[in-house]
């Protein structure tokens, strides 16, 4: 697809047209280029939206061209578009393709092709690594800063990063460097590109560690899986889940059933879910926070419990608002777009209809733990 970049205005110089750069391209030193007659005819039918063939069938009929012109015209269209490309202007997404080479990874869902030093790529990610395959998701880490690209609308500004989006990618930004410039995750999050021209900086790995689950977590949405922040621990063959805002206990409250009833951690902080063949789902991913505590393995949801902490130990109902509003809270999958936000409603109204959702007011105790597995018992 042939696409211009903005930041060019076409503009008549003493009565010859030029294209003319203005903004980010004149801080990248882009120059001007100077049109003919088939050059601004070319870019006139561009900004229509025409495609190669095209070009070359507006330039036939322009000039009446009989059979014995056209390989002459298809030289002066290749020209042209090789001459914008050169100049910046004609945009030329990278299509990236998977190599045998490639580090493979299976998280969730996903199959996920990273291209790049293996030694970039945090060591939990060895746990699930996999066969070569067609991936959903191929992650390449350049090591330089990238060509001009267009900003587009400002989604999220933090003192960590802005994530812009444009209309062929979500582009994240890294004002405070941490070796990394910035990253470009195409919409469909097939594929990202991640521009590192410190490849040997500091901490770098952690960095890029999080940088791929921005990218991982653009993928399993288009894929109908969705990350909560929460513990999770294993019980009578299923995940059941903790949640609540920062400092609410669940950390603590998964230990407490570990020392309690030796139900193994599965992961300390974070857990996707997805509904499979209307079952829902639980996926072992390698973020897990600050815990150090995550699982490889699938297995069946059982249950959310948002926690809270008080004096003393009591469940409290929940309506079915109460549900949703608390699950998207919690819901760390992106929500940038209102397309975004729709998608994750829609999967936790329909997971409020598949498992039990319960809510406990908690304290540090044992009996917190005692409460919640006496009220999952009655519900199994």
């Amino acid at each position: 697809m042939l696409k211009l970049k903005k930041g060019y205005r076409l503009h008549n110089l003493a009565g010859v047209p030029y294209l003319l750069p203005y903004g980010q391209n004149i801080a990248d030193f882009k120059r001007s280029v100077r049109l003919n007659e088939s050059g601004l005819l070319l870019y006139h039918e561009l900004l229509k939206g025409a495609d190669k063939p095209s070009l070359l069938e507006s330039l036939i009929s322009h000039y009446e061209a009989d059979a014995k012109d056209i390989p002459i015209l298809k030289e002066d269209v290749d020209l042209f578009l090789f001459q914008l490309k050169a100049a910046g202007i004609l945009a030329s997404p990278e299509t990236l393709t998977a190599k045998p080479s490639d580090l493979f990874l299976r998280i969730g869902p996903a199959t996920i092709a990273c291209q790049g030093s293996r030694e970039l790529f945090a060591p939990s990610f060895s746990g699930f690594s996999c066969e070569n395959g067609t991936p959903d998701l191929i992650f390449k880490i350049i090591p330089s800063v990238p060509d001009t690209h267009v900003n587009g609308e400002i989604l999220i500004r933090t003192k960590e990063m802005v994530i812009c989006r444009n209309d062929a990618s979500y582009l994240f930004l890294y004002p405070d460097g941490y070796g990394l410039t910035e990253m470009h995750v195409s919409l469909n999050g097939k594929q990202a590109v991640l521009f590192c021209p410190q490849p040997h900086a500091d901490g770098l790995t952690e960095q890029i560690f999080h940088a791929v689950r921005f990218a991982y977590l653009i993928c399993a949405q288009n894929m109908g899986a969705f990350a909560i922040h929460s513990a999770s621990i294993l019980y009578r063959g299923k995940a059941w889940l903790f949640s609540g805002p920062s400092g609410a206990g669940k950390s603590t409250h998964a230990s407490l059933w570990e020392q309690q009833f030796q139900t193994p951690l599965l992961n300390g902080d974070l857990n996707l879910l997805c509904i499979v063949d209307g079952k829902p789902m639980v996926y072992g991913i390698p973020w897990c926070g600050t815990s150090g505590h995550y699982t490889t393995k699938t297995v069946p949801l059982g249950g959310i419990t948002f926690l809270k902490q008080a004096s003393k130990d009591a469940l409290l109902p929940l309506t079915n608002e109460d549900i949703t509003l608390r699950a998207m809270q919690r819901l760390i999958t992106p929500s940038w777009t209102e397309d975004m936000l729709l998608t994750n409603l829609s999967f936790v109204e329909k997971l409020r209809k598949t498992i039990p959702f319960f809510h406990l007011q908690c304290t540090k105790e044992t009996s917190a733990a005692e409460v919640l597995k006496q009220a999952i018992d009655s519900y199994l």
